[in-house]
């Protein structure tokens, strides 16, 4: 697994990304048009899912999939994350940073549940709520 990885990081698509001195930065437009992506697709896959179809919940909801998905952007411009970009086979086709949406919207929901809207309930529908709201992001964004 780990020569799988060491390939992947060190494939010749990011070796030509670091000689030209270019900067890992997509355009404004398509991170606002992912982030509006993101924030509709949990608001649907909240609504889909009968306990959570409070307006409160899918708006909070809603709302850490897109501060997710924009933190973790920030932070691979931030880190020229160019390397983080590239599809991977063994994956489905994810790349690293189809995973770190998911994952980032995934916290930001189970924080924002746990500590805002959904204290009293338990916390296997606080989970399940982060989760529905994490592949969603991870989804998008392998599109995106």
């Amino acid at each position: 697994m780990c020569v799988f990885l060491a390939v992947f990081v060190a494939s010749r698509r990011a070796l030509r990304s670091r000689e030209s001195n270019t900067t890992y930065a997509p355009p404004l437009w398509l991170i606002a048009l992912g982030a509006a992506l993101v924030g509709l697709a949990a608001a649907g896959v909240l609504y889909a899912w009968p306990p959570s179809r409070e307006r409160r919940r899918i708006a909070v909801g809603a709302a850490a999939a897109v501060a997710g998905f924009l933190v973790w952007r920030g932070a691979l411009i931030y880190a020229d994350g160019a390397n983080f970009d590239i599809d991977y086979p063994l994956l489905l086709g994810l790349s690293f940073e189809d995973i770190g949406t998911g994952v980032m919207s995934f916290l930001f929901a189970a924080l924002a549940f746990g500590l805002v809207t959904d204290r009293a309930d338990s916390a296997q529908r606080v989970v399940t709520s982060a989760v529905l709201v994490g592949a969603a992001a991870m989804l998008v964004d392998r599109f995106v």
